[in-house]
């Protein structure tokens, strides 16, 4: 397992969503700062609480996830959920094809990490070897870094996307 993270900047940054939200009378579509109240909402299309009926068509800040169906109250809770997520994070997730919003809403964000400078296994494996204090120099001779990275993506269930290196569960000792 990864040891002696170093983790990105803006680990902690607030991540904030956007709804857009239609309105299914008049068919006008608004957008909304998450979490957001259903008197909010009616208010804003000129009804009252009980009069409203609508439809939420997106998420402007994760444009591949499925959000069809979504209640106000699914989606309050992930903006909630996300508020203090490193957005690459998400980002990542999603790509690696969880697009479904019970997906973000049952992973946890907390226990992952990205490292973006991460691309393969060659650079894993050296990241491996010089975080973790082992004596470069005797393993330099013997060291396969493609090798030895390749064997600990697969052991951690990591992935390599654009953005770097996914893995799920990080230890953060």
């Amino acid at each position: 397992m990864i040891a002696n993270i170093r983790f990105l900047e803006g680990e902690n940054k607030k991540m904030e969503l956007t709804a857009l939200i239609m309105d299914n009378r008049s068919k006008k579509a608004k957008q909304f700062s998450l979490p957001v109240a259903p008197e909010y909402i009616a208010s804003e299309f000129g009804y009252d609480k009980e009069d409203i009926l609508f439809t939420i068509q997106s998420i402007e800040e994760l444009p591949k996830l499925k959000v069809e169906g979504a209640t106000l109250s699914d989606i309050n809770k992930l903006a909630k959920e996300l508020e203090f997520v490193y957005e690459e994070k998400v980002l990542t997730y999603i790509e690696l094809g969880n697009t479904e919003l019970s997906d973000l809403l049952n992973f946890e964000f907390l226990d992952c990490a990205l490292y973006p400078e991460i691309h393969n296994d060659l650079q894993l494996g050296m990241y491996m070897v010089k975080e973790n204090g082992f004596n470069l120099a005797l393993f330099l001779k013997y060291l396969d870094y493609e090798k030895y990275g390749h064997d600990v993506r697969l052991e951690e269930g990591g992935s390599f996307t654009d953005r770097g290196y996914f893995l799920p569960k990080a230890d953060r000792l």
